[in-house]
């Protein structure tokens, strides 16, 4: 039996980005998992009952602490020595600098780094140099690299964080597919309402602030239902989204759902105004349930979202463009739907979840 040592910061981190895929590697393949996570998220429980493997808790912190961090990588380092896996897979920023530092000092021949995407993005200056050389040195450490999306790849070998030789690919990105089990079209409402859907962390760098302008810019709001879904990071966003629920009787908040295809299943469209991201999967879930999604045209995206197919990208914080073609939208649903009535196909196609997982696993134990 194989063995596969999983490493990210926080616990709802694989309830989140491996969904279905830790039960499909435990349970369809034979493969023996262990999960290394810190638990700020309290989702250790539900981890734990996904009955997947064994899960190990460390106070891996989410932001830099230098001694806490120390104390980590050396915790982490004798975890390594006395624990052997057939292959080590490190992603999120913190997971990625413990995994890489201390499974190379432990001396383990397949270290793996899986890059979802960057936290620093947006930085500029100095601290943007800090974490690039960061990202170099746990890049170098590693034996292979995978990357979610090409044109995040495309990214770092232009800033020669990497070499394009040692950059991968998997398929045409994702790192979780989609499970088109769960993800698929239903018979649609075609009435007047039109129901937009944000689903996602509630904060500034995905798009909170973007949906308040956005929304300002609607002239015509009788026919606009919105829902907003998701876990909300911290007070200035709260405080955001408690002026949206003010300012638009329409909008409604939940914090959270175990089912999400079914909001993408019941939305005309989603509306994904993420500042940075690696790819962007619920832009292929929506797709795959015939829901087209309106985003910017920033890296990862390019990758997720098929232009003028799966939906379409606007030039960043291009709020007028975008509320322009949310009215052209409303005003017709039903010819709004047709244009993008292939996604599912598309997203099929490309990233059915099964097929991304099989990739992805081969790629872990048996590439050289």
């Amino acid at each position: 039996m194989k063995k596969i040592c999983f490493v990210m910061t926080d616990s709802s981190q694989f309830n989140i980005l491996c969904r279905d895929q830790l039960e499909y590697f435990a349970h369809e393949k034979n493969v023996e998992l262990t999960l290394v996570c810190g638990n700020w998220s309290k989702e250790d429980e539900k981890l734990k009952s996904r009955n997947v493997g064994r899960v190990i808790i460390f106070p891996i912190e989410r932001k830099i602490s230098l001694f806490k961090d120390i104390y980590m990588l050396f915790r982490l380092f004798f975890f390594f020595i006395f624990n052997r896996f057939d292959a080590i897979v490190y992603s999120s920023p913190k997971g990625l600098l413990l995994g890489s530092l201390a499974s190379c000092m432990a001396l383990h021949k397949n270290r793996i780094a899986l890059i979802r995407g960057r936290a620093y993005e947006n930085f500029k200056g100095k601290k943007r140099l800090f974490f690039s050389l960061l990202d170099k040195l746990c890049l170098m450490l590693s034996n292979k690299v995978i990357f979610i999306s090409d044109t995040m790849r495309q990214d770092y070998v232009a800033e020669k964080i990497i070499s394009l030789e040692k950059a991968t690919v998997i398929g045409k990105g994702s790192s979780n597919g989609v499970n088109i089990k769960k993800y698929f079209p239903v018979e649609r409402n075609f009435s007047n309402e039109f129901n937009i859907l944000v689903i996602g962390r509630v904060c500034r760098d995905k798009g909170i602030f973007d949906v308040y302008e956005v929304l300002s810019r609607l002239k015509n709001l009788d026919k606009v239902k919105l829902k907003i879904v998701g876990r909300i990071e911290d007070e200035e966003s709260k405080d955001m989204l408690q002026k949206i629920l003010k300012d638009f009787p329409f909008a409604e908040y939940h914090a959270h759902s175990s089912t999400p295809q079914e909001y993408f299943q019941q939305a005309d469209l989603h509306l994904f105004l993420t500042h940075r991201d690696g790819f962007g999967n619920v832009a292929i879930e929506a797709a795959s349930c015939g829901t087209p999604t309106f985003c910017y045209d920033i890296s990862g995206l390019k990758d997720s979202v098929e232009q003028n197919l799966s939906g379409k990208r606007f030039n960043f914080q291009d709020f007028d463009g975008i509320a322009f073609d949310i009215e052209q939208a409303s005003d017709n649903k039903m010819l709004f739907l047709k244009k993008y009535e292939q996604a599912p196909i598309w997203a099929k196609s490309n990233f059915n979840s099964v097929e991304v997982w099989d990739r992805y696993l081969e790629f872990y134990l048996h590439s050289k």
